[in-house]
């Protein structure tokens, strides 16, 4: 009896062995099963994949969108540049064109602002000889110079005259110079004498040659004496160009 009890535990020790390594193969097969957590990667990436090449081509889309727009607006913006800068060309043609009229009526009006009328200057000339002074002409030369020829009742009547002269708005004066004086007959034809005079003598004066030159003062600034030597029509286009800022 004692020996089969030992043969029957050892069979049961090797018949429970065999169930202990099943267990432990299914233990170790369960983690490879198909569980709903192990597909939920699967399932992501799928979605990833689908999606991330839509968004790409999405986003593709609205970049070209955004291009194409942008080089519409550059050609608008060329277009009006190109529009822009012709009238900027005509523009600076205009000003061109204004600039040379300012230039030529500024020559214009500087000539007139030079300009010394010689009614003015042979009416100040007169003006300024005293009564015993004669003037007999007065002749222009070169660069604004003048002769003036008479003759005087005496050499310090001549020499007042030349001083008068140098005080002339008109006349340099350091050009004032008495370039010949010198005494002379000045005769007098008389047809027929009265009863009571028998004889009359020349009388003794004196033959001048004085010569000048004008200064270079502004016209401009010689409104005030223009007008009084009646030399009105260069003062009102002096005064022309000065209402329109051409000359000050």
């Amino acid at each position: 009896m004692y020996s089969l009890d030992v043969n029957f535990l050892r069979e049961r020790k090797q018949e429970a062995k065999p169930r202990k390594e099943t267990q432990t193969q299914r233990q170790t097969f369960t983690p490879q099963g198909g569980g709903e957590d192990d597909k939920l990667p699967l399932i992501v990436g799928a979605i990833v994949g689908v999606a991330l090449p839509a968004m790409v081509f999405g986003y593709q889309l609205i970049i070209s969108q955004q291009i194409e727009g942008v080089e519409e607006d550059v050609s608008d913006l060329e277009q009006e540049l190109g529009q822009l800068e012709g009238q900027q060309e005509e523009i600076n043609q205009k000003e061109e064109e204004l600039e040379e009229a300012e230039d030529n009526l500024t020559a214009l009006a500087d000539i007139f602002n030079t300009i010394k009328p010689m009614s003015a200057v042979l009416q100040d000339v007169r003006d300024r000889a005293p009564g015993n002074i004669q003037i007999n002409s007065l002749q222009e030369g070169e660069q604004d110079s003048f002769d003036v020829e008479g003759i005087g009742e005496s050499f310090e009547a001549v020499n007042y005259f030349v001083l008068t002269l140098k005080r002339s708005p008109f006349i340099e004066q350091e050009s004032v110079n008495l370039q010949t004086a010198s005494r002379t007959d000045f005769s007098v034809e008389i047809e027929e004498l009265p009863q009571d005079v028998e004889e009359v003598s020349a009388a003794r004066v004196i033959s001048y040659t004085i010569s000048f030159q004008l200064n270079d003062e502004p016209a401009s600034e010689l409104i005030a004496n223009f007008e009084e030597k009646g030399a009105t029509g260069l003062v009102t286009r002096i005064r022309t160009l000065q209402e329109r800022g051409i000359i000050e």
